[in-house]
């Protein structure tokens, strides 16, 4: 990596450059995010940069440029993450790195529910992939405390599957804060309590049933049989990404796996830019699903939508992208909920 004394970019494509925004932002180094993409010159030749690349220009460092590329360059050998010094912000295709689109980011203050109800095979998934990969601390908040906590200490707040039961002056705390310009990340049954308790103006997909039909009747020793036929063990179904969106920042292809072993259906938003991941029409790569769950939730159902609350937002996740530390895939989702959470505007549609 060549020394720079204007800026440095880094690649956001590479799986670990969360670990290296967390680790120069714990430096106190000031980093921006590019929200459209970049064709620049490095070494005499020309490299393109996807959505999302990092910017840490050097005058707007508290610290000389020296010291920043001391920083710099032992993040990239900690985290062998492409990094480029650069000498201008002059860009031979895209946006110019004074472009409005080059947006500043603020450090994650990050908090998650546990407890008393939450699911924690969730938590600890999420507590791993920050602890052992991102080397991010997560506060974790009994949900017995839940009234005794400051909130306002935190800007990220990540509520697991679970069977939630808040009052409504617990559920009043939870929306006023997000309303301040927080995000809430929502994962599984959690993004449907968020739907039910009217948190969100969002729906839940819903199977149209004619209640007009004779109900046919079935063998009752096939009863576990059938009704277990409508749950999901586990499958992996294909879905359609939408690669401009904030939080779909590193990746390239429309296409992406996500593992579903719940039966949460979220109904895509109708605000057209909200539905960030959508089942894909041919959906199931391997695993089992009934014809009911696959005919009438999953054609028509997403895997990701982002709602807006007051001036924060609330980012459901209907599958878990971090399911046993193994789903590599859809981890970036997650981590750009943390990282660019706060970036995240969701256009207003005209009444």
């Amino acid at each position: 990596m060549q020394k720079s004394s204007y800026a440095y970019i880094i690649d956001w494509d590479d799986y670990n450059a969360p670990a290296v925004l967390n680790f120069l932002q714990t430096k106190k180094l000031v980093l921006s995010s590019a929200f459209k993409p970049f064709t620049t010159t490095i070494d005499n030749t020309s490299k393109s940069f996807n959505y999302g690349a990092l910017i840490l220009p050097i005058s707007l460092q508290k610290k000389d440029a020296d010291e920043v590329y001391k920083w710099v360059l032992e993040a990239q050998e900690k985290y062998q993450v492409p990094i480029y010094g650069i000498a201008t912000g002059y860009n031979s295709q895209g946006i110019d790195l004074g472009s409005r689109h080059i947006r500043p980011l603020t450090k994650p203050k990050a908090a998650m529910l546990i407890g008393d109800g939450t699911r924690s095979y969730e938590a600890g998934e999420v507590w791993h992939l920050l602890d052992t990969r991102v080397h991010m601390p997560i506060t974790k908040i009994p949900v017995r405390n839940y009234d005794k906590a400051k909130l306002d200490e935190y800007n990220t707040l990540v509520m697991v599957s679970g069977k939630y039961s808040l009052t409504e002056k617990q559920q009043t705390k939870l929306s006023d804060w997000v309303k301040k310009g927080n995000t809430l990340i929502t994962i599984g049954t959690a993004s449907k309590w968020a739907i039910d308790k009217k948190l969100v103006k969002e729906k839940l997909t819903n199977s149209e049933v004619d209640s007009t039909k004779a109900v046919l009747r079935e063998p009752y020793v096939d009863a576990d049989e059938n009704l277990g036929r409508e749950g999901l063990g586990g499958i992996i179904l294909k879905a359609d990404l939408d690669v401009t969106h904030p939080l779909a920042f590193g990746y390239r292809d429309t296409d992406i796996p996500v593992y579903k072993n719940n039966t949460v259906w979220l109904s895509p938003s109708k605000n057209e830019y909200s539905t960030v991941v959508k089942y894909s029409r041919n959906a199931l790569i391997d695993g089992y699903i009934s014809r009911k769950n696959s005919e009438e939730f999953l054609k028509t159902s997403a895997s990701l939508i982002v709602s807006p609350l007051g001036s924060g937002r609330v980012v459901m996740f209907a599958d878990n992208p971090n399911f046993r530390g193994s789903w590599y895939g859809t981890n970036r989702l997650f981590l750009n909920a943390l990282f660019l959470g706060d970036k995240i505007e969701v256009p207003k549609q005209n009444d």
